[in-house]
């Protein structure tokens, strides 16, 4: 095994390691992959990234294979056993390696004695078959949080509102690496599969989704480089369609950052001012540096939505910030970080978010509420509390015309996306009309 390889496992090891004291995995994913050579920073990744999605999986075994609760480990030494079991288990390699590298980079970090132990353990999980988890059929909570690997609470609440075959499919979605999608801004996938040929870019059509994309082969960067589109899941170019072109001016987009909403939008429709705020000034310089935003003419502002700097809008989307549940594929490290407790205090967030903003709304206006969680206090109970406070709003369909799946709609006409429905990330998303005065 390489040098090269060791190094990979360190930065998976540095990528746990600063997760699990409150970094955010993307952010130490991007600061640490970096130091190492393109060719070793998949390995790198997919490493980090399974453990943390598959962390649940990997501590029911562990539990059986250590002689102390897990929790009393050095920190250090529990993540070099979960990166080990990780590739004992789910990797193609071989296990004296796995075994071997391993307890050389917990040498480095966790000392002599934390190596002897990692050494130990390893090499009993290689020996010895994987352990029996509970079976879905017996007891579909404790499949779901052991073999599935998601937070018991959570399971238990998607248990208490769904089909169990529905939430096992949604674990199972959240538990595989999400493909790189796109949508186009002009171009059909058959338009663009022309315009890439001879490039070693490879896209191919994503149906239903009429305007996105899989990027089959090459770097996103390369992509965004021969034709306009933006890196962006199904279900998060849906919220766009749902809005649609045919709004009118001024648009704000409250809370825009990282902003593939804002230009997907400003790309449907020419009618501006169109302004895109955000709470964040670094996330809002990241939007305001892709060279859409200035040949869409979008306009960027500093600007909490709880106390918006604009006297009146037309249009007003409000992508509100929410507990993810729809994107745990994209984030694993966030089913670990979600309490029950943030998840109310991001509900009355959205409560403050959406008072602000529906006072801008002109007569006539719309304001469309969008989140990637799929919790109902996000979503539907949210809209409801709110029509109940505000009479002069209502609840509309989509305009039609609309290209999207049927499917993909409620029954009063809201957007629902769910991630077992197509295997993409989950949405929702509700239009309220302000009425004109009679």
């Amino acid at each position: 095994m390489t040098a090269r390889a060791v190094d990979a496992r360190r930065v998976a090891y540095q990528i746990l390691s600063e997760t699990e004291t409150g970094a955010y995995a993307d952010r130490s994913a991007l600061e640490n992959l970096a130091a190492l050579a393109p060719r070793d920073r998949g390995f790198a990744r997919e490493l980090g990234f399974g453990c943390l999605r598959l962390r649940g999986r990997l501590d029911a075994e562990l539990a059986r294979l250590v002689d102390r609760p897990l929790e009393r480990l050095d920190p250090a030494v529990r993540n070099w056993l979960r990166l080990g079991l990780y590739q004992i288990r789910e990797l193609r390699v071989p296990d004296h390696a796995a075994v071997n590298e391993t307890v050389n980079g917990a040498r480095s970090t966790a000392g002599p004695g934390g190596a002897r132990m990692v050494n130990a353990v390893l090499r009993r999980a290689a020996r010895e078959a994987p352990v029996e988890y509970p079976t879905f059929e017996a007891d579909p909570t404790a499949y779901l949080t052991s073999y599935g690997s998601h937070p018991e609470w959570l399971v238990e609440r998607w248990l208490s509102r769904w089909p169990s075959r529905d939430v096992r499919r949604l674990v199972e979605v959240a538990n595989q690496p999400p493909p790189v999608t796109a949508r186009l801004l002009d171009l059909g996938p058959d338009e663009a599969g022309r315009e890439l040929e001879g490039t070693g870019i490879q896209v191919r059509a994503l149906p239903p989704w009429r305007r996105c994309v899989v990027v089959e082969e090459g770097a996103p960067a390369e992509l965004l480089g021969r034709v306009r589109a933006v890196i962006q899941d199904p279900a998060a170019s849906a919220v766009v369609d749902f809005i649609g072109g045919g709004v009118r001016a001024p648009i704000l987009d409250a809370c825009a950052a990282p902003g593939g909403k804002s230009i997907g939008l400003a790309a449907l429709t020419d009618v501006r001012p169109f302004i895109a705020a955000d709470v964040s000034q670094q996330r809002l310089q990241s939007l305001v540096a892709s060279p859409e935003f200035k040949t869409l003419g979008i306009q960027g502002v500093v600007m909490d939505g709880r106390a918006p700097a604009l006297a009146r809008a037309a249009t007003i989307v409000l992508d509100a910030p929410c507990t993810g549940t729809g994107t745990l594929r994209r984030r694993p490290d966030a089913r670990w970080r979600l309490t029950p407790r943030r998840l109310m205090s991001l509900v009355e967030l959205q409560r403050e978010l959406l008072e602000a903003t529906a006072e801008l709304v002109e007569p006539g206006g719309l304001l469309v509420y969008a989140t990637c969680s799929i919790e109902p206090e996000e979503n539907e109970d949210q809209i409801d509390a709110f029509l109940d406070r505000h009479a002069e709003y209502e609840l509309e369909a989509a305009v039609s015309g609309c290209e999207l799946p049927a499917d993909a709609f409620s029954v009063r006409g809201e957007l629902v996306i769910r991630p077992w429905m197509y295997g993409t990330d989950g949405s929702y998303a509700a239009r309220l009309r302000r009425r004109s005065p009679p």
